[in-house]
């Protein structure tokens, strides 16, 4: 099972995700989940953008004016945000 969960260091949720992440490795330690942050390069942005764009459980991110990460894409068709977003 492929995971990708997206993040940005500009972002305070995610910023909080990833202080618990060090105290308390639950993605890091998982060889399925790769961690990408969407800020960190123009490549990682376009991977985020083109799931955001077509995948519809980013719809209520997208119609509420959110960017909608974090959020972790499964087998690059299912979505699921973790904590707030």
């Amino acid at each position: 099972m492929k995971k990708e969960l997206f993040i940005s260091d500009k972002c305070s949720h995610c910023q909080n995700l990833m202080k618990k992440e060090k105290e308390n490795p639950k993605y890091s330690n998982d060889k399925d989940v790769e961690i990408i942050n969407i800020t960190e390069s123009m490549a990682n942005l376009i991977r985020f953008l083109a799931y955001r764009d077509k995948l519809d459980g980013y719809k209520n991110a997208k119609e509420n004016g959110k960017v909608g990460v974090p959020s972790m894409v499964i087998d690059e068709e299912k979505v699921e945000f973790i904590g707030e977003y």
